[in-house]
C-alpha cells in the first residue's frame, strides 16, 4: 500500500513536539503520519539526514588506497574512499558534468574515478584532472568542478559522513558507550558476510524494531524468545545520539568467550546488547560477535537495510554458514512483521499507542526526532521527566 501525502506536516511536527514533553514513563508512539506521509519524509531528508552523521560502512573493508564503499544515502549517492595517505574521504558519486554515477554500486577499487558517460576523470580526493574538449569552453573552470567532499569520521571502525559543515564532531558525543564498544573489541572486529534487503516499511519502523526486544515474544517465538525472553529486558538511559538496552539470556546459556585475551565481562557473554546510534545505525553485540544494521529510506513506506556480521580474528569459519542462516531467518521474521506494521499505520484508524517501559529506546528516539525535526536544533534529554 502506498500512502497518500498528508498535507498537514506542520500539525504532525507539532504533535511530535507535544508527545515528547510528557514524562518518558508515560510515553506514547509517534503519530502514524510520521511513518506514512511522503511530506514528512521530505522534512526528514532536509532537517535530519542532511545534518546528521550517517554511517556508510566499515573502514576495514577498504584497506588499500583506491578502495571505496558506495552508499545511496538519503541525500544522494556518495562513496567513502581510502586516500593515498591512508585517511578516508567521503565524496559525491555524481559527476560534475551531467550527473552520471562514478564508481560501482556496493564496493570497488580504483586508481582514478573515470566517468563512464563522457570520461571526465577525478583523483581519489575528488580533484578533476581530465575533461575532454572542455578547454574549448571559455567558461569552464576546472577547479570549480571537483567532486563535493563531505566531513568524515571513523568511530569504532565505522565510517560516518556528514553534509553539514557546522555539525559537532561525532566521537565526543558517543563517549558514554565507548567503554562498552571497546570491551567488545568493536574497532577490531572483521566483516564476515553482509546481507542487503528492501523492506516494505518506513525506515523508522525498521529502526525502532531493531532498537527494542519487546517484540521477541510475538515475532521471534521460536528463534530469540526461548533464549532471550522479552520479560528480562533491561533498558538504560540513552544519550543525545544513542539508546541502549540488554536482553539477558535464560540461566545456563552463555556465548563462547572470544579467542585470545578476553576483555568481555561475564555478563557480556550472557546477554544481547543492543545499541542504537541515531539516525541510521544499530549494533547488536552477541558475546564476541556483533551484527550491524544500516537503515536508509527510499520512500515513505520502503527502506533499504544493510546487515553486516562481525567476528574477532580467529573466529571458527565452520560456524559462519549456521550464523548466516540464523541471521537470515531472524531478518525474515522481522521483515514480515514490519511490513504488517506499515500496513496498519497506513490505515485510516491508525493511532498512537502507549509504550511499554521495555520500549524506552523508542521513546528516546522520538525525543531525538523532535529535537531535530520539530524545534530546530533543540535537543531533549532522553532522561528528562
Amino acid at each position: 500500500m502506498t500512502a497518500q501525502a498528508n498535507p498537514s506536516v506542520p500539525a504532525t511536527l507539532e504533535a511530535l513536539y507535544v508527545l515528547t514533553r510528557a514524562p518518558i514513563a508515560a510515553a506514547v508512539s509517534l503519530p502514524p503520519a510520521c511513518y506514512v506521509d511522503p511530506g514528512f519524509l521530505a522534512v526528514e531528508r532536509e532537517r535530519l539526514f542532511a545534518r546528521e552523521w550517517l554511517c556508510i560502512g566499515r573502514a576495514a573493508d577498504m584497506p588499500v588506497p583506491g578502495d571505496y564503499l558506495s552508499y545511496d544515502s538519503a541525500i544522494g549517492p556518495v562513496m567513502a574512499v581510502r586516500q593515498k595517505d591512508g585517511s578516508v574521504a567521503t565524496l559525491s558519486r555524481s559527476c560534475r558534468h551531467r550527473g552520471a554515477l562514478l564508481g560501482s554500486d556496493g564496493a570497488g577499487t580504483a586508481r582514478l574515478f573515470v566517468c563512464p558517460y563522457h570520461k571526465w576523470t577525478y583523483e581519489l580526493d575528488g580533484t578533476l584532472i581530465g575533461a575532454p574538449t572542455m578547454h574549448r569552453n571559455p567558461a569552464f573552470d576546472r577547479a570549480a568542478c571537483s567532486l563535493p567532499r563531505f566531513r568524515t569520521e571513523v568511530w569504532q571502525g565505522f565510517v560516518f559522513f556528514n553534509a553539514n559543515p557546522d555539525a559537532p564532531e561525532l566521537a565526543p558525543r558517543l563517549t558514554a558507550v565507548s567503554e562498552l564498544c571497546a570491551r567488545h573489541g568493536l574497532d577490531a572486529l572483521e566483516s564476515r558476510f553482509a546481507i542487503d534487503e528492501k523492506w516494505d516499511a518506513n525506515w523508522k519502523v525498521a529502526f525502532e524494531n531493531s532498537c527494542e526486544t519487546y517484540h521477541h515474544m510475538g515475532v521471534h517465538t521460536a528463534t530469540l524468545e526461548p533464549v532471550f525472553p522479552t520479560l528480562g529486558v533491561v533498558c538504560e538511559d540513552g544519550g543525545d545520539l544513542h539508546n541502549l538496552h540488554y536482553a539477558p539470556a535464560n540461566p545456563g546459556f552463555a556465548f563462547d568467550a572470544p579467542p585470545g585475551d578476553a576483555t568481555l565481562l561475564d555478563d557480556d557473554l550472557r546477554r544481547l546488547v543492543i545499541l542504537g546510534i541515531y539516525p541510521n545505525l544499530v549494533i547488536a553485540f552477541s558475546g564476541a560477535t556483533a551484527t550491524w544494521f544500516r537503515f536508509t529510506p527510499i520512500t515513505a513506506d520502503t527502506t533499504t537495510l544493510h546487515v553486516g556480521w562481525l567476528t574477532p580474528v580467529g573466529h571458527d569459519p565452520l560456524r559462519l554458514e549456521q550464523e548466516h542462516a540464523t541471521v537470515e531467518r531472524i531478518l525474515l521474521e522481522d521483515r514480515i512483521s514490519c511490513a504488517a506494521v506499515q500496513r496498519g499505520l497506513a490505515g485510516r484508524d491508525a493511532s498512537q499507542g502507549p509504550l511499554s517501559p521495555l520500549e524506552r529506546p523508542i521513546a528516546e528516539f522520538a525525543r531525538y526526532l523532535a529535537g531535530r525535526l520539530a524545534v530546530g536544533e533543540t535537543v531533549f534529554s532522553p532522561a528528562e521527566g
